[in-house]
């Protein structure tokens, strides 16, 4: 439900989406905007009221995403175009071809080639999104897991299991049972950022908070644990297809 409030002479716009849930929850995004997660007994005088008690922060984030928006890379996913993994920009090579009957992603030297069926449904670009998006999330589960491997060893420690998904608003977690989600577009950060982010959530399974005691230890296991931290705050928002 799309709801507006007028600050002085801004609006807010906003959805609210209703549930079991106990508080009110805002969230602001550059993709899905201003979110208002609530109560199903709340009533839409109280949203506005919580909207309004907030509105200072949520029209500070809402300039913040207006002024990253040119950041953002805008692919067509069309061939010669440049696609970031793990830092390093590869050419997108397209190859459409009718003796082809499966379609492949795949990495050779400087370039990344999607190869396409040429009776592929669908336009051709977002065929080749779709392509690149399943790839890179096997791509990501490959990198992750022979480093999350790695780092379990030094810090004797063992999750439950590693999920590769597309997380909303986060770059990864650790749940109450160890199990370790990673955003699958990590992989287009550079190693050392990935690296953080697996000893970050690595660490949530002996502290379960961010408390000084777990960034010691993630520092003492990952020493560039701020810097990686704050590369992310500066430049997560272009890892994004």
């Amino acid at each position: 439900m799309q709801n507006t409030i007028e600050i002085g002479s801004k609006k807010i716009n906003y959805t609210v989406t209703k549930s079991s849930r106990k508080t009110i929850g805002i969230s602001v995004s550059l993709k899905y905007g201003v979110r208002i997660l609530a109560p199903k007994k709340v009533s839409d005088r109280q949203i506005a009221q919580a909207v309004n008690e907030k509105a200072a922060w949520i029209l500070k984030k809402l300039s913040y995403f207006e002024q990253i928006k040119s950041e953002i890379p805008e692919l067509n996913f069309i061939d010669g175009e440049k696609i970031t993994l793990l830092g390093k920009k590869y050419t997108l090579r397209v190859n459409v071809s009718p003796s082809l009957t499966d379609s492949s992603v795949k990495l050779s030297g400087n370039s990344i080639i999607v190869s396409l069926p040429e009776d592929a449904t669908g336009s051709l670009s977002d065929s080749v999104r779709k392509h690149l998006i399943d790839w890179c999330k096997e791509y990501t589960k490959e990198i992750v897991s022979e480093r999350v491997e790695h780092f379990s060893k030094i810090m004797d420690v063992i999750p439950a299991k590693l999920v590769i998904k597309d997380l909303k608003s986060i770059w990864g977690s650790c749940t109450s049972r160890n199990v370790i989600n990673i955003n699958w577009k990590i992989i287009m950060a550079p190693m050392a950022v990935v690296d953080y982010l697996v000893v970050h959530e690595l660490t949530h399974i002996k502290i379960k908070n961010h408390s000084k005691q777990f960034w010691k230890m993630a520092e003492s296991i990952y020493p560039n644990c701020k810097a990686c931290s704050e590369w992310l705050k500066q430049n997560g928002h272009k890892l994004t297809f």
